[in-house]
This record gives C-alpha cells, sequence and structure tokens, in this order.
C-alpha cells in the first residue's frame, strides 16, 4: 500500500494531525486543572463536549459528508478545526480562558472531527478496492496508535516545558501539515462501474427537495444501520462499551493527577504506553482477523479493555509510586492492543457491508449511536466521583464496560458472519 501515493500522502496526513489531536487529549484536560483550578464535575463536563457534538449534530454531518467531494470536505474540517483550537492560547494571552470556552471549542473540534472521519471513510472507498480494506483500516487504526505513543508524552512534555496554553499550538501546526498532505493525495475517485454509480445515486439526492433531504436524508443512514443485522450488534455493543468508557475516563486524569500524584510527564508517559500497545496491535490486527472467527475476535476486543480499566483503579492500592505508575501503563497498554482490533473490525465490516453511497451516512450514524451516550457518561462519571470517590467511578466503569459483550455474544447473526470471507457490498 505504501507504493500508492494516494494512500501514502492521506495515511501521513491522518497521522499528522491525530499527533496533535492526541497530544491535546492530554494539554486541554491538564489545561483546565492546572489553569482554571477545574473540578472534577467540570472535567467530566468537559469530557462530554465532544460526544454531545456527535449527539447532537451526528446524522446531519454524514449527510453533508456524502453530498460534497470528500478531499474538499477534509480540507475544510482541518482549516476549521486548527482555528479553533489556536484561539485556546489567545484567550489565554487576553485573560479570557474559561470552561465555557473550553467547552465550547471542544464541542465545535468534535463536531468537524466527525465530519472528517465520516468523509474519511468514503473517501478510501472511492478511492481503493474493498478487499484492502481490512490492510487500509489497519494501517489507519495503526497511525492512531502511533500518534497515542507520541502525542500524549509529547503533550506532557510541551506542558511542563512551556505550559498548557503554548502546548497546543503543536495541535495547530499538525493540522497545517496535514492539510498540505490531504491537498496533495488523490480526488477519492476511482475509474469503473462503482464510481457511476456513486454519481447517481449522488446526483438522485441532489434532486430532492431541500425539506426532504434535510429530515429523511438525516435518518436514512440511522433506519438503515439499524436494520442491518450485522451491524445493528457492533453499533448496541460499542454504544454500551463508549458510556462507561467516558465515565472512566472524565475520572482518569483527575483521579491519577489528584489521587495518584502523576505529574504531567507520567500522564502523558501513561498514554504512550497504551499508544505503544494500539501500534503492535495495529501491526498484527488484519492477520488477526484472518485467523480468528469474527464474533470470537469482538468479544476478545471488548474483555481485555475490561482487564486493563480494573488496573488503573487497582495500581491505588499498591504502595510504590512506581508500581502504580507500572499498573496504569500497563492497564493503558492492554486497552488500546484490543481497542484497536475492535476500530479495524467495526470500520471493516461497516465498509464491507454497506452501499458507498452512504458510507458517510451511516459512519455519523453509527457515531452518534456509539458517542452519543457519552456525554451522559462522562457526565455520571463526574458525579459519582463528586459525591462518592473517583476510585469508586472507575470501579463502577470497569464493571459496566464488562457487560458490553453481552449484546454480540447473544447474536446469532453475527455468530455465522466472517468479515474475510463475506462478499463486500457496492451497490445501493
Amino acid at each position: 500500500m505504501l507504493k500508492d501515493r494516494s494512500f501514502r500522502n492521506l495515511w501521513t496526513a491522518q497521522t499528522v494531525s491525530l499527533f496533535g489531536t492526541q497530544a491535546s487529549v492530554v494539554i486541554i484536560p491538564l489545561l483546565a486543572l492546572e489553569t482554571l483550578d477545574a473540578s472534577a464535575f467540570e472535567m467530566g463536563l468537559l469530557g462530554s463536549a465532544e460526544s454531545l457534538a456527535v449527539l447532537l449534530l451526528g446524522l446531519w454531518v454524514g449527510m453533508t459528508a456524502d453530498r460534497y467531494p470528500r478531499r474538499s470536505v477534509m480540507v475544510t474540517a482541518n482549516i476549521a478545526r486548527l482555528l479553533l483550537i489556536g484561539m485556546i492560547p489567545v484567550a489565554y494571552a487576553l485573560d479570557l480562558l474559561s470552561i465555557p470556552l473550553l467547552f465550547t471549542t471542544v464541542f465545535l473540534v468534535g463536531a468537524l472531527t466527525l465530519l472528517y472521519d465520516s468523509a474519511l471513510s468514503s473517501h478510501m472507498v472511492l478511492t481503493f478496492d474493498r478487499r484492502q480494506l481490512p490492510k487500509i483500516n489497519s494501517y489507519m487504526e495503526g497511525s492512531t496508535a502511533v500518534s497515542e505513543v507520541a502525542g500524549p508524552g509529547l503533550g506532557g512534555i510541551l506542558v511542563q516545558a512551556l505550559g498548557a496554553p503554548m502546548a497546543l499550538v503543536a495541535d495547530v501546526c499538525s493540522y497545517v501539515a496535514s492539510t498540505v498532505l490531504l491537498l496533495g493525495s488523490g480526488d477519492g475517485t476511482k475509474k469503473g462501474a462503482e464510481t457511476t454509480e456513486v454519481e447517481d445515486a449522488e446526483r438522485e439526492n441532489a434532486d430532492q427537495e431541500p425539506e426532504q433531504e434535510t429530515v429523511k436524508g438525516a435518518l436514512t443512514g440511522f433506519t438503515w444501520a439499524f436494520s442491518h443485522p450485522i451491524l445493528r450488534p457492533v453499533i448496541v455493543s460499542a454504544a454500551h462499551f463508549n458510556f462507561f468508557t467516558a465515565m472512566f475516563f472524565a475520572v482518569y486524569t483527575f483521579y491519577v493527577v489528584k489521587e495518584l500524584g502523576f505529574s504531567p510527564l507520567l500522564v502523558g508517559l501513561a498514554s504512550a504506553a497504551g499508544g505503544l500497545g494500539g501500534v503492535l496491535s495495529a501491526t498484527a490486527a488484519s492477520s488477526f482477523m484472518s485467523r480468528v472467527r469474527t464474533r470470537l475476535l469482538y468479544v476478545l476486543s471488548l474483555v481485555v479493555p475490561t482487564v486493563g480499566a480494573f488496573l488503573v483503579p487497582g495500581s491505588g492500592l499498591l504502595d510504590s509510586s512506581l508500581l502504580r505508575f507500572l499498573a496504569v501503563a500497563a492497564g493503558m497498554f492492554l486497552w488500546s492492543f484490543a481497542i484497536v482490533v475492535n476500530l479495524v473490525m467495526s470500520e471493516t465490516i461497516k465498509q464491507m457491508v454497506t452501499p458507498t453511497h452512504m458510507i458517510g451516512q451511516v459512519t455519523s450514524a453509527m457515531r452518534f449511536t456509539t458517542l452519543g451516550f457519552e456525554p451522559v457518561g462522562a457526565i455520571v462519571g463526574g458525579t459519582v466521583s463528586q459525591f462518592l470517590s473517583p476510585t469508586t467511578a472507575l470501579v463502577i466503569a470497569s464493571c459496566g464496560l464488562a457487560t458490553s459483550i453481552a449484546w454480540v455474544v447473544l447474536n446469532r447473526h453475527l455468530g455465522t458472519y466472517d468479515v474475510n470471507k463475506a462478499e463486500p457490498v457496492n451497490t445501493a
């Protein structure tokens, strides 16, 4: 795949933007804690902002991604994100920084990220052969994992050296570089019947009445995804898992900083350990998919992160600071290793079973559902942490994660499906 210039530029653009994004995952919570002295509840509220954007805007975002040239959508989303992130250091310099401003920025960046991801998923299918998707998605998830190795560690180092507001400049620079690379990649079309088919479908959508287009178009991907016997258990289990994931990570940074005494550098290094697990997983994900039955591998990809989650509150029982750090780092390693496999599988299944002209809508519908529960989960996590304890919130979240496998184990359709033997769907 790396010999293909179009893929190479696309993959590099994605990796570069994720470096800055993953750095900001550490930088913005630390900014809220250290500069604004945010409470546990405010941290939970801030943690809900991105997924709240998906909940409120997700269905319309997918319709937009399918309506315009995908690469143009991705470039526009990048430019808007860099402008929004760049506002934070400016607001700090003008003494205008506040939790509401951070919340609004993260909310808007979350909506733009969904727009980018929805267009990217369609762009890959329109540009490359679908039978290459397991390998392509492994590369893409690998880029996520690589960014998780370097991004949080870099973020922690930059916060330690420059302070959180100036550290966000790295995120701005990453979006600039990503945009330049995207402009040098392919336009997201390939010759053949599939392109004609997609163009016909898009012309049909363009001829609809505006009101009908807005309402019906926004719901099409949602109703189609939930009517599909293979996608439905994947979506519901992911929504269940993400609710408790949001609850967990809304408390995570507060717990490791306030309860365990981690410095910004240690927070970054623990996250980097998770990224390392993701890197190793990305290199093996397509191999796992070819050797292990789809449902079994999917169940394992939900069980292993649960084990990693329990290691974080369990670290509080250890006396040594080094052992606490190693326990948290091991938990993040296991978490990311399994989640990368899960994401590669979910993305490949979606792209294999979804008609080409609907991929953006289905992507947003899936994000709408799977991420839509995250604002509630984050707020619940912050509330439980505030009124009980951060440790209690983490334990409850970990127990909730363990129950997400029920939706997959009990589904007979997924039990008979093998993503490597299934024929891709190319028509509407």
